[in-house]
Protein backbone atom coordinates (compact mmCIF):
# COMPACT_ATOMS: atom_id res chain seq x y z
CA UNK A 1 0.00 0.00 0.00
CA UNK A 2 1.21 3.65 -0.46
CA UNK A 3 2.92 5.41 2.15
CA UNK A 4 0.92 6.49 5.22
CA UNK A 5 1.15 10.46 5.99
CA UNK A 6 0.43 9.87 10.08
CA UNK A 7 1.10 13.51 11.55
CA UNK A 8 3.31 14.73 9.05
CA UNK A 9 5.27 11.74 9.11
CA UNK A 10 5.28 9.38 6.08
CA UNK A 11 4.97 5.43 7.36
CA UNK A 12 5.66 2.34 5.10
CA UNK A 13 2.33 -0.15 6.29
CA UNK A 14 2.06 -3.62 5.44
CA UNK A 15 -1.70 -4.42 5.75
CA UNK A 16 -2.66 -8.17 5.09
CA UNK A 17 -5.49 -9.84 5.90
CA UNK A 18 -8.82 -9.53 7.81
CA UNK A 19 -10.88 -10.06 10.90
CA UNK A 20 -9.13 -9.45 14.09
CA UNK A 21 -6.24 -6.74 13.99
CA UNK A 22 -2.71 -8.16 15.06
CA UNK A 23 -0.13 -5.42 15.40
CA UNK A 24 3.37 -6.10 14.75
CA UNK A 25 6.45 -3.79 16.03
CA UNK A 26 10.03 -4.26 15.18
CA UNK A 27 13.00 -4.69 16.99
CA UNK A 28 15.85 -2.28 16.56
CA UNK A 29 17.49 -1.71 14.04
CA UNK A 30 15.63 -4.07 11.58
CA UNK A 31 12.39 -3.17 9.99
CA UNK A 32 8.51 -4.45 9.81
CA UNK A 33 9.87 -7.39 7.48
CA UNK A 34 11.23 -9.52 10.14
CA UNK A 35 7.30 -10.29 10.76
CA UNK A 36 7.19 -11.79 7.44
CA UNK A 37 7.33 -15.79 9.11
CA UNK A 38 4.26 -14.48 11.26
CA UNK A 39 2.51 -12.43 8.74
CA UNK A 40 2.41 -16.07 6.81
CA UNK A 41 1.09 -17.99 9.56
CA UNK A 42 -1.57 -15.64 10.74
CA UNK A 43 -2.69 -16.08 6.58
CA UNK A 44 -6.78 -16.43 6.76
CA UNK A 45 -6.80 -15.75 10.81
CA UNK A 46 -6.38 -12.13 11.64
CA UNK A 47 -5.98 -9.48 9.80
CA UNK A 48 -1.66 -8.23 9.83
CA UNK A 49 -0.45 -4.66 10.64
CA UNK A 50 3.26 -4.05 10.62
CA UNK A 51 4.54 -0.73 10.64
CA UNK A 52 8.28 0.08 9.63
CA UNK A 53 9.51 2.96 12.50
CA UNK A 54 10.36 6.68 10.49
CA UNK A 55 14.03 6.02 8.99
CA UNK A 56 13.90 2.11 8.93
CA UNK A 57 12.42 -0.63 6.14
CA UNK A 58 10.63 1.84 3.38
CA UNK A 59 9.71 4.48 5.92
CA UNK A 60 11.65 8.32 5.49
CA UNK A 61 13.56 9.20 7.96
CA UNK A 62 12.16 11.76 10.44
CA UNK A 63 12.62 15.56 10.50
CA UNK A 64 13.48 16.36 14.36
CA UNK A 65 15.32 13.05 14.95
CA UNK A 66 16.40 14.33 18.37
CA UNK A 67 12.87 15.38 19.33
CA UNK A 68 11.50 11.69 19.28
CA UNK A 69 10.03 9.49 22.43
CA UNK A 70 8.20 7.06 22.75
CA UNK A 71 5.33 8.35 23.26
CA UNK A 72 4.92 10.71 20.14
CA UNK A 73 5.72 7.10 18.27
CA UNK A 74 2.75 5.90 20.45
CA UNK A 75 1.01 8.37 18.85
CA UNK A 76 2.12 7.47 15.19
CA UNK A 77 0.72 3.86 15.98
CA UNK A 78 -2.31 5.21 16.66
CA UNK A 79 -2.56 7.65 14.16
CA UNK A 80 -1.89 4.04 11.85
CA UNK A 81 -5.24 2.58 13.54
CA UNK A 82 -7.06 5.08 12.65
CA UNK A 83 -6.43 5.19 9.33
CA UNK A 84 -6.77 2.07 8.65
CA UNK A 85 -10.12 2.40 10.65
CA UNK A 86 -8.71 -0.16 13.30
CA UNK A 87 -10.25 -0.18 17.07
CA UNK A 88 -8.04 -1.97 18.59
CA UNK A 89 -5.64 -4.62 18.11
CA UNK A 90 -3.18 -7.56 19.98
CA UNK A 91 0.27 -5.50 19.84
CA UNK A 92 3.47 -7.93 19.29
CA UNK A 93 6.44 -5.88 20.04
CA UNK A 94 10.25 -7.48 19.82
CA UNK A 95 12.65 -5.27 22.11
CA UNK A 96 12.54 -1.81 20.59
CA UNK A 97 9.03 -2.55 19.96
CA UNK A 98 7.99 -4.10 23.31
CA UNK A 99 8.95 -0.52 24.49
CA UNK A 100 7.16 1.09 21.65
CA UNK A 101 3.90 -1.38 22.42
CA UNK A 102 4.73 -0.67 26.25
CA UNK A 103 4.32 3.37 25.63
CA UNK A 104 0.93 2.56 23.34
CA UNK A 105 -0.24 1.02 26.42
CA UNK A 106 0.64 3.91 28.63
CA UNK A 107 -0.83 6.81 26.91
CA UNK A 108 -3.61 4.82 24.52
CA UNK A 109 -4.51 1.56 26.63
CA UNK A 110 -8.17 1.47 25.26
CA UNK A 111 -6.59 1.18 21.49
CA UNK A 112 -4.92 -2.63 22.96
CA UNK A 113 -6.76 -5.79 23.15
CA UNK A 114 -4.13 -8.20 24.14
CA UNK A 115 -0.14 -7.92 24.16
CA UNK A 116 2.81 -10.06 23.43
CA UNK A 117 6.18 -9.07 24.34
CA UNK A 118 9.37 -10.93 22.77
CA UNK A 119 12.72 -10.24 23.78
CA UNK A 120 12.28 -6.85 25.64
CA UNK A 121 12.17 -5.30 29.16
CA UNK A 122 10.10 -3.05 31.50
CA UNK A 123 12.60 -1.21 33.04
CA UNK A 124 14.61 1.84 31.77
CA UNK A 125 17.67 2.26 30.30
CA UNK A 126 20.75 2.17 32.94
CA UNK A 127 22.99 5.09 32.86
CA UNK A 128 25.78 2.31 31.22
CA UNK A 129 23.22 1.68 28.27
CA UNK A 130 22.31 5.04 28.05
CA UNK A 131 25.73 6.08 27.77
CA UNK A 132 26.35 3.83 24.65
CA UNK A 133 23.43 5.05 22.55
CA UNK A 134 24.40 8.33 23.46
CA UNK A 135 27.48 7.91 22.06
CA UNK A 136 25.94 5.89 19.04
CA UNK A 137 24.63 9.08 18.06
CA UNK A 138 27.54 11.25 18.55
CA UNK A 139 29.14 8.61 15.97
CA UNK A 140 26.47 8.74 13.43
CA UNK A 141 26.35 12.61 13.77
CA UNK A 142 30.11 12.12 13.01
CA UNK A 143 29.98 10.37 9.81
CA UNK A 144 29.85 6.80 11.04
CA UNK A 145 27.58 5.06 8.40
CA UNK A 146 24.73 3.00 9.86
CA UNK A 147 25.56 0.11 8.09
CA UNK A 148 29.04 -0.09 10.35
CA UNK A 149 26.95 0.07 13.40
CA UNK A 150 24.45 -2.48 12.47
CA UNK A 151 26.73 -5.18 11.75
CA UNK A 152 28.30 -5.03 15.26
CA UNK A 153 24.73 -5.07 17.04
CA UNK A 154 23.40 -7.82 14.83
CA UNK A 155 26.17 -10.25 15.69
CA UNK A 156 24.81 -9.58 19.40
CA UNK A 157 21.24 -10.40 18.40
CA UNK A 158 21.77 -13.72 17.90
CA UNK A 159 22.94 -17.17 19.40
CA UNK A 160 26.33 -18.19 18.66
CA UNK A 161 24.19 -21.57 17.11
CA UNK A 162 22.51 -19.13 15.07
CA UNK A 163 25.65 -17.25 13.87
CA UNK A 164 27.00 -19.80 12.62
CA UNK A 165 23.94 -20.38 9.79
CA UNK A 166 25.04 -18.44 6.78
CA UNK A 167 21.98 -17.71 5.30
CA UNK A 168 20.34 -16.83 8.33
CA UNK A 169 22.90 -14.12 9.39
CA UNK A 170 22.48 -12.60 6.21
CA UNK A 171 19.06 -12.19 6.44
CA UNK A 172 19.17 -10.29 9.35
CA UNK A 173 22.14 -8.03 7.89
CA UNK A 174 19.25 -7.33 5.30
CA UNK A 175 16.94 -6.18 7.25
CA UNK A 176 19.00 -4.08 9.24
CA UNK A 177 20.68 -2.68 5.80
CA UNK A 178 19.31 0.55 5.15
CA UNK A 179 18.51 2.33 8.27
CA UNK A 180 18.83 6.22 7.86
CA UNK A 181 21.34 7.94 9.91
CA UNK A 182 18.46 9.94 11.35
CA UNK A 183 16.09 6.68 11.47
CA UNK A 184 18.74 5.20 14.46
CA UNK A 185 19.19 8.41 16.25
CA UNK A 186 15.87 8.70 16.36
CA UNK A 187 15.31 5.47 17.60
CA UNK A 188 17.85 5.73 20.15
CA UNK A 189 16.56 8.89 21.55
CA UNK A 190 13.37 6.97 22.20
CA UNK A 191 14.59 4.13 24.08
CA UNK A 192 17.42 5.85 26.18
CA UNK A 193 14.31 8.71 27.19
CA UNK A 194 11.85 6.11 27.55
CA UNK A 195 10.17 5.62 31.30
CA UNK A 196 10.81 2.78 33.63
CA UNK A 197 6.96 0.71 32.56
CA UNK A 198 6.97 -1.73 35.82
CA UNK A 199 4.05 0.00 37.31
CA UNK A 200 2.43 0.38 34.34
CA UNK A 201 2.49 -3.07 33.89
CA UNK A 202 1.82 -4.37 37.16
CA UNK A 203 -1.63 -1.91 37.05
CA UNK A 204 -2.22 -3.12 33.65
CA UNK A 205 -5.69 -5.17 32.95
CA UNK A 206 -4.83 -7.15 29.83
CA UNK A 207 -4.26 -10.58 28.35
CA UNK A 208 -0.50 -11.02 27.83
CA UNK A 209 2.36 -13.48 26.43
CA UNK A 210 6.10 -13.27 27.30
CA UNK A 211 8.22 -14.71 24.12
CA UNK A 212 12.19 -15.24 25.34
CA UNK A 213 14.82 -16.99 23.48
CA UNK A 214 16.90 -19.13 25.90
CA UNK A 215 20.16 -17.61 24.78
CA UNK A 216 19.14 -14.42 24.43
CA UNK A 217 21.99 -11.99 25.75
CA UNK A 218 20.60 -8.77 25.35
CA UNK A 219 17.26 -9.19 27.38
CA UNK A 220 17.74 -12.71 29.87
CA UNK A 221 15.18 -15.26 30.75
CA UNK A 222 15.04 -13.21 33.71
CA UNK A 223 14.11 -9.97 32.54
CA UNK A 224 10.90 -11.95 30.61
CA UNK A 225 9.75 -13.57 34.30
CA UNK A 226 10.06 -10.28 35.81
CA UNK A 227 7.29 -9.12 32.94
CA UNK A 228 5.41 -12.33 33.15
CA UNK A 229 5.45 -11.51 37.21
CA UNK A 230 3.95 -8.29 36.73
CA UNK A 231 1.21 -8.90 33.70
CA UNK A 232 0.36 -12.02 35.43
CA UNK A 233 0.72 -13.78 31.84
CA UNK A 234 2.01 -16.65 29.83
CA UNK A 235 5.91 -17.33 29.93
CA UNK A 236 7.25 -19.26 26.53
CA UNK A 237 11.06 -19.79 26.44
CA UNK A 238 12.54 -20.74 23.09
CA UNK A 239 15.12 -23.60 23.08
CA UNK A 240 18.27 -22.62 21.54
CA UNK A 241 17.80 -18.98 19.93
CA UNK A 242 19.14 -15.43 21.25
CA UNK A 243 17.37 -12.34 20.92
CA UNK A 244 14.80 -12.96 17.65
CA UNK A 245 13.07 -15.85 18.28
CA UNK A 246 10.25 -14.84 15.65
CA UNK A 247 13.38 -15.51 13.03
CA UNK A 248 15.59 -17.93 14.62
CA UNK A 249 13.09 -20.61 15.62
CA UNK A 250 9.60 -19.42 13.46
CA UNK A 251 8.00 -22.41 13.77
CA UNK A 252 8.10 -22.69 17.68
CA UNK A 253 7.48 -18.74 17.89
CA UNK A 254 4.51 -18.99 15.61
CA UNK A 255 3.28 -22.43 17.58
CA UNK A 256 3.27 -20.12 20.84
CA UNK A 257 1.71 -16.84 19.06
CA UNK A 258 -0.97 -18.76 17.51
CA UNK A 259 -2.17 -20.36 20.66
CA UNK A 260 -2.38 -17.48 22.46
CA UNK A 261 -4.37 -15.89 19.43
CA UNK A 262 -6.56 -18.89 19.61
CA UNK A 263 -5.50 -20.34 16.20
CA UNK A 264 -6.60 -23.81 15.96
CA UNK A 265 -3.51 -25.77 15.15
CA UNK A 266 -4.35 -27.07 11.71
CA UNK A 267 -3.91 -23.26 10.51
CA UNK A 268 0.18 -23.75 11.43
CA UNK A 269 1.76 -23.42 7.88
CA UNK A 270 3.22 -27.30 7.75
CA UNK A 271 6.52 -25.87 6.22
CA UNK A 272 8.92 -24.03 7.85
CA UNK A 273 9.50 -20.45 5.96
CA UNK A 274 13.14 -20.63 4.19
CA UNK A 275 15.14 -17.86 5.68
Amino acid sequence: MPLLDVHGQALNVIDRGESEAVVFLHAFPLQAAMWDYQLDALDGSHRCIAIDMPGFGESPAPAAPGDASMQAWAGLMVGVLDQLGVADATFVGASMGGYLAMAVLRHHPDRIRQLVLAGTRARSDDPGVAHRRTAQQAQLQEGTAAEVLAKETVEGLLSSGSMSRTDLVEYVHALAAGAHPDGWIAALEAMKDRPDSMLLLRQADVRALVIVGELDRVTPIAEAMSLRSLLKGELVVVPNVGHLPNIEDPLAFNESLLAFLGVEPAAVPAAEPEA
